[in-house]
Order: structure tokens, then C-alpha cells, then sequence
């Protein structure tokens, strides 16, 4: 059975940079984000679901979903991003339960799936492990706004949809704070990551014993 690592925290925090240290060094990894993304374009049924509530002003030209017009409306109303969320949760779940169980058929060792909202759509229960990536508010916005190219009220708009730091702090296991140089962030994801191998292998040998 493979360990299953949840990986999650604040949208610009730095989840991403992690998830792609913890694949460096082994672990297979599920982007919850590219999962969503994935379903919206490809799955007709959630796209008609979002627009029956939203209506076709979040559809493009071409039929498909604008992601920066559903954005500026569920993140400036929490209701709305509630709804979403409702719509969207059991499509992501199911299709990460799916993306787990091929990893494990597969032979992976260690999987990592990164969500912004794992604990909140319930995917934090696939998880033996809880990891929150944290930083400085205004340090997220600079990176929400270069990564997404958006204006910084939509990114302030965004940040402030989110749970607050200690939110993650208490759900999580391992809190890592990105608030310093990428070796930093570096060092301490490998700090962690070591502390859970190590644990996991202390597990298998007292179960052999």
C-alpha cells in the first residue's frame, strides 16, 4: 500500500514548488488543480452543471469554460465559490480516488496529491499524511498576480476567499512556511519528506516484527 501525502495550504503559497520536489525524489503526484481543470474541459455534464448555475456568461467563443470570469464571480461572493464547490467536489474526488488506486496498481511507493481545498472537498481522507504550505500574505499575492496574471484586487479578491494560516496549521501534520529563499523551501520540504520516509519505514519494520 502506498503513502498517501495530502498537500495542501494557500493559492500563491508555494504548494506547487513543493509537489514537484516531492516528484524529484520519487513520489508519484496528483495535481488537484490539472484534475480540475481536465474535467470542466472534458466532462460535459460538470460544465452543464456550472452553467445551469452560473449561466453562459463563464462560457468563452468557443463553448468552453472561462475560468477568469468564473473567478472574479465565486471569489468576491462566498456563497457562489460554496456552490462551486458543491458542484465540482464529487467530480475531483472521484477522479483522484481513480488516480490513486492506478499509481498503487502501478507500484508506487509514495503518492502526492496537491489541492488547495483537499481538506474542505474531503480528499484529506485518502491521506495517512497532511502537509500545509504557508507564506506571507503579501508574498502570495505578488505570485498569484505574475503566476495568473490577474490585477491584484482579483488577487486579493482570491487570497481573501481563502482560509485563514492557522486553519492549515491545526488540520495538518507538517506546516511548511515558504517565506524565504527557494533553497529554504528547498531544505525543509526534504526535511519533511526524510521524516516521513523515516516514520513509514519505522511502521513496515515493526509490522514485520
Amino acid at each position: 500500500m502506498a503513502e498517501v501525502i495530502g498537500l495542501t495550504g494557500q493559492t500563491g503559497a508555494g504548494k506547487s514548488t513543493v509537489r514537484e520536489l516531492f516528484k524529484a525524489k520519487g513520489a508519484a503526484v496528483i495535481d488537484a488543480d490539472a484534475v480540475s481543470h481536465d474535467i470542466v474541459d472534458n466532462d460535459l455534464s460538470c460544465l452543464t452543471d456550472i452553467v445551469e448555475h452560473f449561466s453562459c456568461i463563464v462560457l468563452n467563443d468557443k463553448g468552453k469554460l472561462n475560468r477568469k470570469a468564473l473567478g472574479r464571480i465565486v471569489f468576491s461572493d462566498p456563497k457562489k465559490l460554496a456552490v462551486l464547490n458543491k458542484i465540482m467536489f464529487p467530480y475531483i474526488v472521484s477522479a483522484i480516488k481513480g488516480k490513486v488506486t492506478a499509481y498503487e496498481h502501478a507500484g508506487a511507493q509514495m503518492i502526492v496529491i496537491d489541492g488547495a481545498t483537499l481538506i474542505e472537498s474531503g480528499c484529506s481522507k485518502m491521506c495517512s499524511v497532511l502537509i500545509s504550505v504557508t507564506a506571507e500574505e503579501e508574498t502570495r499575492l505578488t505570485r498569484i498576480i505574475h503566476r495568473d496574471g490577474i490585477s491584484k484586487r482579483d488577487a486579493v479578491r482570491r487570497v481573501s476567499a481563502q482560509h485563514p494560516e492557522e486553519f492549515y496549521i491545526e488540520a495538518s501534520d507538517y506546516v511548511i512556511k515558504n517565506n524565504g529563499t527557494p533553497g529554504d523551501l528547498e531544505r525543509e520540504a526534504e526535511r519533511v519528506l526524510d521524516e516521513i520516509e523515516g516514520k513509514a519505514k519505522s511502521a513496515l519494520t515493526e509490522d514485520k516484527a
